[in-house]
């Protein structure tokens, strides 16, 4: 490192009142000590946008060809330690989340959920502790599976959590019935017609009576609200090779024309919908 560069920078963050200093002396602010103490996953949320950041070093590429730009061959090799990040990034982000499902949509009689692409366990956590009668069963790619059982395994509430290892697009599903499917931030990273197609193996899943709660960055039909999502809507043209953040009516035409009814809409933080819809 360059001591001028450092030197920089860290003074740069005392005016930015994330450090302070002490003759030529830095340390965290007090408050910024305590918030990382507090949410101890927010250190790896800050580690995966710092990879994200890279897909947005392509924004300009992305931006003339309309479509995907490859990854160097660098960030591929980072494969397992940027899988680790992700998934304790989503695990921090279900840990403001959590709290909105819980308090926004009904869980009386709720006894099995399953929760597709729920790596990292956020919110199957949050939501056994919550609901000491709940078991959910998350089921999640074989390399997300591995660590995700590594990071709940010593969890107060873990025996209520099943992890199964299995392609949610491509093979078979946990067998149900469940009382619930959760899916979460997955389909913005897939297209349209193969969502279509998950949405139907979830819905035959479903017991009568039970529902389907999709969250994502869903848009309007004017496609420019809300803000975060079609700004995250950009990223996924540039990073995923057919992904897409979703009309909210295209969300609810797959789940009519899978026999579901859609039954609930709740606009969530960050710009993040939450769409329900119930097995008649």
């Amino acid at each position: 490192l360059s001591l001028r560069g450092v030197r920089l920078l860290l003074n740069a963050l005392v005016s930015l009142e994330v450090f302070e200093k002490a003759g030529s002396s830095f340390r965290l602010r007090t408050e910024i000590q305590e918030l990382f103490n507090e949410h101890p996953g927010l250190i790896r949320d800050l580690i995966h946008h710092d990879h994200l950041y890279n897909v947005w070093g392509r924004f300009e590429k992305g931006i003339k060809m309309g479509k995907s730009v490859p990854p160097p061959e660098e960030e591929t090799r980072r494969y397992p330690e940027s899988l680790e990040v992700f998934l304790h990034a989503m695990r921090a982000h279900a840990g403001y989340l959590a709290s909105e499902l819980i308090s926004r949509i009904p869980w009386q009689g709720v006894k099995h959920m399953l929760d597709i692409g729920g790596g990292g366990g956020g919110y199957a956590l949050a939501l056994t502790r919550e609901f000491t009668d709940l078991a959910v069963t998350i089921a999640d790619l074989p390399d997300a599976a591995k660590l995700t059982e590594e990071m709940i395994s010593r969890e107060n509430g873990s025996r209520q959590i099943e992890i199964v290892p299995c392609n949610a697009y491509s093979g078979e599903l946990p067998a149900g019935p469940f009382d619930r499917i959760f899916i979460s931030h997955m389909i913005h990273i897939y297209p349209a017609e193969e969502n279509r197609r998950l949405v139907q193996k979830a819905a035959s899943l479903l017991k009568r009576g039970g529902d389907l709660l999709l969250l994502d960055f869903f848009l309007d039909d004017s496609e420019s609200a809300p803000r975060e999502a079609a700004i995250f809507r950009i990223l996924m043209m540039i990073g995923t090779p057919e992904g897409d953040c979703y009309l909210l009516s295209k969300a609810k035409a797959w789940i009519t024309d899978v026999g579901l009814k859609p039954c609930q809409v709740e606009l969530l933080p960050r710009g993040q919908t939450l769409l329900r819809a119930e097995n008649p």
